[in-house]
């Protein structure tokens, strides 16, 4: 299953990316983004991100949307559709800022949306925030397995419906003395 103990050691990210040029740009924004050791294994297209995320099973998958074979968003929704994948992290790093793709992207279940700025450092600085989002994450999923309620909410049952009267009989009581002051006014 998982290669994760308790403490991280390293980084495995999966980064599916056809472009040299970006790809590089991102691996050395990967290293200086963590303390930690980063291994970066890459896919050129689709089909190769498919088949490596099923062997290798990254900590995080970094995925750019247009690739050769099949998309960005048909690689999300393979891995998203497998009940052993879907716990990896996506997190699609693309050039668009389409709000369209956006949408897609977290309807298929992506984790992160992250444009590809223009400044190393504004990368290197969105993947420091994307680890330390990650690693939270998965300290929450390492805890007993299942998520117990932490907090009593302060509002009961029936609090929406008592609000409702309440907001009614202030109301009444402001029109009541509306009535009242114009009255003695001799408005009315």
């Amino acid at each position: 299953m998982s290669r994760h103990s308790h403490e991280r050691e390293s980084w495995r990210v999966l980064l599916a990316e056809d472009n040299d040029d970006h790809a590089l740009l991102i691996q050395m924004a990967l290293e200086r983004a963590t303390r930690l050791p980063v291994e970066v294994l890459r896919a050129r297209n689709g089909d190769e991100a498919i088949s490596m995320v099923k062997e290798i099973e990254p900590d995080l998958i970094l995925l750019d949307l247009k690739m050769p074979g099949r998309s960005g968003h048909e690689v999300l929704e393979v891995v998203k559709a497998d009940e052993e994948l879907r716990r990896i992290p996506v997190a699609v790093l693309t050039s668009s800022d389409r709000d369209e793709d956006m949408a897609r992207s977290y309807g298929l279940g992506g984790n992160h949306f992250i444009t590809k700025p223009e400044n190393p450092l504004e990368l290197e600085s969105k993947l420091r925030s994307l680890f330390k989002n990650v690693e939270e994450l998965s300290s929450i999923r390492r805890g007993s397995g299942r998520l117990d309620a932490t907090a009593v909410s302060a509002q009961g049952p029936g609090s929406l419906e008592v609000r409702q009267a309440l907001l009614w009989g202030i109301f009444a009581v402001v029109i009541v003395a509306l009535a009242v002051f114009a009255y003695a006014m001799g408005v009315m």
